[in-house]
């Protein structure tokens, strides 16, 4: 076997730069929902020593000193940006896995591949041109070791992006790796290994299998293997059918009226519509939940579980669903700082068992309903997202919304001018 796992830099920066390509060499962050940490860095931004997750307010001054250009989160850019990632890494093989939004491993085992490292390259190069994103790509065996070759290209700037381990020295390459730094190994375990005296990827690879098994276990021996070459974890084609979709965020500021409550919670489930539909499944119960802050007093999160009269892809419905769950739930006298709905017993859309009481009627709302929601998302995805939404949610206050004092568009300087 032999993968390919190709990684892009510095993801949520590099597609900000693609709109203010000025930025290029320039110290950039980007923050998470609520302007809260910071969640991505250009290398610039991480050599004035910004960590990763740190929160804002603790780097502002930093950031304002030092000329630090500020993103607040664009999700709907980075997902776009992904999407043509993955269609373009589609071209160079038949079995690709899309591991995250910016990491996707690729199987190179091809025949008449005779240099994977100048074939990466091509990758490479036809990502920068076509969308503007550098990527990290690193060729191995197995996927874990195919991990730690991809953080190589990325940190090590004499390899062009692209590095392989194949025909090199192994056992010194694994040796300079902190047993930290491999794939699936996380932070307690590091520190169990530690005490054990494994402290590189070397060691933790030289390890007796039933040592491993019986002080960690059975996935401990995999990456064990995949260390040594054997390939234990197989390419996911596809993805795995979900059990859950979830849709919330935390208020802008704490909120305490219903009506500010109802906006929230369509605009949550119209989310969650939208990514229930893009997989083709239908929902046959929705959950809704209020959060106050756990560290203001005593958390108060109160649930409601809403089973649907039959599974349903519908905005109509599901928001019908929600709202009715968020009035038995909402208390006044609370402030509230999170809003959240989630769809459960997940199946395919349109599969669905007729009642015994159910007419042709019944049968022939659902499809109208179906077709309907067909359009409505070809309008949005051809005008823009939310050119047809709910009429509650045209709200100019919008006082649920998260801060994103810097997304893109706007100034984005840390100051804020």
């Amino acid at each position: 076997m032999r993968f390919a796992l190709c990684d892009c830099n510095n993801f949520f920066v590099s597609c900000e730069r693609i709109l203010r390509p000025e930025l290029e060499g320039k110290p950039v962050i980007v923050l998470s929902c609520n302007d809260g940490c910071v969640i991505s860095r250009s290398n610039e931004a991480k050599a004035l020593g910004i960590p990763m997750g740190e929160p804002f307010f603790k780097v502002r001054a930093l950031t304002e000193a030092r000329g630090v250009t500020v993103f607040s989160t664009n999700f709907a850019l980075y997902h776009e940006v992904s999407r043509r990632v993955m269609t373009v890494l589609s071209r160079y093989t038949d079995r690709m896995e899309t591991y995250s939004v910016d990491e996707a491993f690729l199987d190179l085992s091809i025949a008449s591949l005779t240099d994977p490292v100048e074939y990466a390259r091509g990758i490479r190069k036809a990502l920068l041109e076509e969308i503007g994103i550098p990527v990290s790509i690193g060729i191995a065996s197995t996927k874990t070791l195919a991990k730690l070759a991809a953080d190589r290209g990325k940190k090590d700037p004499e390899t062009g992006g692209v590095f392989s381990l194949e025909g090199l020295d192994l056992d010194a390459f694994l040796e300079k790796v902190p047993v930290g730094d491999v794939w699936g190994i996380g932070r307690r375990c590091t520190e169990s290994l530690s005490r054990f005296g494994i402290r590189t990827a070397r060691r933790f690879r030289d390890a007796k299998d039933d040592w491993l098994r019986r002080h960690f276990s059975v996935r401990a021996v995999h990456t064990a293997w995949e260390l040594r070459g054997i390939s234990c974890i197989r390419l996911v084609e596809e993805d795995p059918a979900q059990k859950s979709i979830q849709a919330s965020r935390s208020f802008g500021k704490p909120l305490s009226d219903l009506e500010s409550l109802k906006e929230a919670v369509t605009a949550h489930a119209v989310s969650a519509g939208e990514r229930l539909r893009s997989q083709g499944l239908a929902a046959g119960t929705l959950q809704v939940y209020l959060s106050t802050s756990r560290f203001r007093g005593n958390l108060f999160a109160p649930a409601a579980t809403m089973k649907m009269d039959a599974p349903t892809s519908s905005n109509l419905l599901l928001v019908k669903a929600a709202l009715e769950g968020l009035e038995r739930i909402y208390a006044p006298g609370h402030a509230f700082t999170k809003a959240g709905v989630t769809l459960l017993d997940l199946g395919p859309d349109g599969v669905t068992q007729q009642g015994l009481f159910e007419g042709e009627e019944v049968l022939l709302k659902r499809k109208r309903d179906r077709a309907l929601m067909a359009a409505v998302d070809e309008v949005n995805r051809t005008l823009g997202e939310g050119t047809l939404q709910p009429a509650l949610l045209f709200s100019k206050e919008r006082e649920w919304e998260p801060k994103h004092e810097k997304l893109s568009g706007k100034t984005g300087k840390s100051d804020g001018k």
